[in-house]
Parts: C-alpha cells; structure tokens; sequence
C-alpha cells in the first residue's frame, strides 16, 4: 500500500485534538504518516500532539510560529512523505476507512483529486447538515467534461490530492487570508485531469463551533479576503485563456462565496453592519446577474431559496426570525 501523508493543522483546539488523532491512528489504512503541524499554539495542542509522537512512530510533529491556516497547508504539502495527501483539521474527527477509501479509490483511477462527501455538525444545536453534490459517482472525470465540478465545496479536507499532482501545480495558499482554500482548490480542480467523487457514506465530520472561522465575526476582514479569493480565481481563469468556459461556475463561486453565504453571518451576528451591503455591491458589481444563475436554482436547497428570496428583498428581520426558529428547534430536537 502506498503511504498516505494526513496533515492535521492544530491552533488551540485542545478540546477537539485527541479525537481528531485518535480517529486517525484507528484508520484501516495503516500505512500513514500522520503530520501533526502546531502553528504556534498557546494552549496545550502542541503538547497533545507530541504525546502522540511518543506512542505511535506514524506520527510526525513540526512545531512552527504562528503564522495561520494558509502557512500551515503549504507547509504540509512540501514536507508531506506520502503518494497521496489529506488535510484534516485539528478540531474535527473522521471515519475509520477514510483513508482507505479514498486511497484505493485514487489507485484504481489513477486519480489527481478524490473528492468525498462530508458532515457539517454544529456543536450548539447538535444539528448535522450532509454535504453532497448530484455528480456521476466513482468515474474518472475533469472539469473540462463536467464544469459542474467547478462549483464544489472549496474546503481542502474533504479531499485526497496525488502528491507529485500538487507539486507540479506549484500553487500555494495565500498566506495571511482565511477562505485561502476558496482561491486555491478552484484552481487544483481545473488542473486536475481525472477527478473521482466517491460513492460512499460521509467519512469527514467538519465540527462548527464558536472558534471556526466559518463563525467569525470580524466582517472587514471576511470582505477583503473573500473578494481577494475571487480576484485571484478569475485572474487565473483568465490567464489560463478558460474564464470564458468556466464564466457560469466562476459567476456562482462569486454569488455563493462573496455574497450569499457571507450575508447570511452578518445577518447571525450584526444585521446592521455596514458589509451587508457592501457583499451585495460587490458581487453585483463584478456579475450584475448572478442572480439568474442557473445554478442556484440546481444546488440550493429549498431552504435556502426561501432565504434568498427574503435576502433579495431586503426582508432581513424575516430571514432573521425564521434563522432563529430553526436554531431552536434544533437545539430542543437534539437535547
């Protein structure tokens, strides 16, 4: 069996870091190099991860100035040791066979990214949301045969790269943003040449707590970050001569990542934040109809069309009232 390099990025998660190794130590796919990279944590996550280091010699630690997320991924594919590599997040956990299943299924397409589906679990409530996309299952495609791919959930962690593949690449995160997984995994999608999204159970559990970043509420910086990523994605469509091919999935990347997703936290946390409007101008500025996109209709679920068409009307106290609702009924369904 091939070796497999699983980076575990870790920033004071003590509360979630064992577990998180511990689900990877259980792996069927034993043939692992798990790569435990603390970025410069003050709490005990460090200490954590090189008690692991003592007990199992799959384990490698690098212990590194604090310098983010971004820092820590392009560390992580330049030392990773592996045929193949993951990412996995220090505060979430996984399945025992989602190395395994990625892995053999890499191997027997010849695979430059496995894609897998995932669970979202929101620690407050207890409510878990399946990520799935509509797409052939366990064939060799690219995003040339099926631009759908494109729009796919940018998260890194969900995901098995071909080491060499990435290498060759030579994209690296932007260093100093968050959503650097936005600017960055567009771009391994359209370079990548056979793509395999499995068939299979969610194998990832993504824990939303009140540290995620998905749960910031810092708005300047989520503004400036987000539109730098999409900058940086149609600069490159352009460059690489294919925007005009891709112009639906980058116009949708736009509408959901710099204007639908983040206007629904600024309505969780500050309604009368000035960035409420500012995300709406942006993208309407750059894709004045990305409201037609073809796409929102396909990949939003009926929940979320309900919340966009309250969020086009500028119904915020509505959308605001039925948010609330359903964080309570979750929290009395899952006591």
């Amino acid at each position: 069996m091939p070796l497999v390099t699983v980076i575990v990025a870790a920033y004071n998660v003590e509360r979630y870091i064992e577990k998180c190794i511990e689900s990877l130590r259980n792996q069927t796919w034993k043939e692992l190099e798990l790569l435990l990279i603390d970025d410069g944590s003050t709490d005990k996550s460090g200490e954590i991860c090189d008690h692991f280091a003592n007990v199992d010699s799959r384990v490698r630690v690098i212990h590194k100035k604090n310098g983010g997320v971004a820092d820590v991924r392009n560390l992580g594919v330049a030392e990773a040791r592996g045929t193949y590599l993951m990412f996995v997040d220090g505060d979430d956990y996984v399945e025992p066979e989602f190395v395994e299943y990625a892995a053999n299924a890499a191997m027997r397409n010849r695979a430059d990214i496995v894609i897998l589906d995932f669970e979202e679990v929101e620690e407050s409530t207890g409510r878990v949301d399946r990520w799935s996309m509509n797409v052939e299952r366990d064939t060799p495609i690219n995003v040339g045969q099926v631009p759908k791919m494109l729009i796919t959930t940018p998260c890194p962690w969900n995901k098995l790269y071909r080491t060499k593949f990435w290498r060759e690449t030579e994209l690296q995160y932007p260093l100093g943003r968050n959503y650097e997984d936005l600017t960055v995994v567009p771009m391994l999608l359209a370079k990548a040449e056979r793509i395999i999204y499995l068939d299979s159970k969610p194998l990832y559990h993504y824990i939303l707590h009140e540290g995620s970043i998905m749960r910031s509420k810092n708005f300047q910086k989520s503004f400036e970050d987000r539109k730098a990523a999409i900058e940086d994605i149609v600069s490159y469509f352009k460059e690489q001569g294919i925007y005009n091919f891709f112009s639906s999935e980058l116009e949708y990347l736009a509408f959901e990542h710099a204007f639908f997703v983040p206007t629904k936290e600024v309505l969780l946390y500050d309604p009368k934040s000035p960035y409420l409007e500012q995300f709406r101008e942006y993208v309407k500025g750059i894709y004045p109809n990305a409201s037609k996109n073809p796409y929102i209709g396909e990949c939003l679920s009926i929940k979320d069309k309900i919340m966009l068409w309250l969020i086009q009307r500028r119904w915020y106290g509505v959308t605001i009232l039925l948010s609330k609702i359903r964080k309570q009924t979750d929290i009395v369904r899952h006591r």
